[in-house]
């Protein structure tokens, strides 16, 4: 009997070890799963973190972000499209003189409108031309009017100041001097073709897109009704016809031409 009681003792000794072996065993298989999860899910949820920052940070829905962000858009494809890189109204006073009229990025009088805000008012300007001014063309005929706002150019396909008055006329014809005073410079622009200016005094007038076959040399006299040249091509107004482009500074002031022509022309 004893034998019997110390049998089932021992099967029950060793079938409560093999229990609690295997308890251990899945107890150790289970902690090894879960710190495999564990470190497998802190790798992911830092790498979303990260890669989550970086993705919410590229959306900031500030205006001035945004506004940041699109200049260099703006910039790049500025400098990769087929527009001129220089801005719409952007302009430097004439100064090449040559008369080999060699390519120069000249323009006429300033087709910027911040140039036309000097410190003359335009009546101011305009009061000090006291010359009754001629037309420069035969026809007289207005073909774009004066505009410090921005207006549409159809060659250029945008919008621009014109500080000048387009008067038609066929290529080839007649160009009259419209006040008389010095030829004081002769230069060729890359948007404004040949342009002659003549110092009246008080003011100056650009006769812009002439032809290259000129008879007059800087410092050269014209009075008023002589001719100084002849309609030629205005590389950045070519969509508008023939013509001839003038514009007329008072000090550093722009100011309509039409407003100082008078009706004798």
């Amino acid at each position: 009997m004893k034998k019997y009681k110390h049998a089932k003792q021992k099967k029950l000794s060793e079938r409560a070890g093999f229990y609690v072996a295997m308890s251990v065993c899945l107890m150790a298989v289970g902690m090894a799963v879960w710190s495999a999860y564990t470190a497998l899910s802190g790798d992911s949820v830092n790498t979303g973190e990260i890669s989550g920052g970086s993705y919410l940070s590229s959306l900031s829905t500030t205006p001035a972000a945004v506004a940041q962000d699109m200049t260099g858009v703006i910039e790049a494809e500025t400098v990769s499209g087929s527009e001129p890189t220089q801005a719409p109204t952007d302009a430097v006073q004439p100064q090449e003189k040559t008369r080999s009229f060699a390519l120069s990025e000249t323009m006429p009088a300033d087709t910027e409108a911040a140039e036309t805000n000097g410190d003359l008012s335009s009546m101011q300007a305009v009061l000090k031309v006291n010359d009754s001014l001629t037309y420069p063309v035969k026809s007289q005929k207005v073909i774009k009017e004066y505009s410090e706002n921005s207006v549409y150019n159809k060659t250029m396909k945008d919008h621009r100041a014109h500080t000048g008055c387009d008067f038609e006329g066929e290529e080839g014809e007649s160009v009259f001097a419209m006040s008389s005073g010095t030829v004081s410079n002769i230069s060729v622009s890359e948007l404004y073709g040949v342009i002659i200016e003549v110092d009246s005094g008080d003011y100056s007038v650009y006769y812009c897109g002439l032809d290259t076959d000129l008879e007059l040399e800087e410092n050269d006299e014209v009075k008023s009704g002589d001719v100084i040249g002849k309609v030629g091509h205005i590389p950045s107004e070519s969509e508008d016809g023939s013509h001839v482009h003038i514009e007329i500074r008072v000090g550093d002031k722009l100011i309509d031409p039409l407003s100082v022509i008078g009706s004798n022309g």
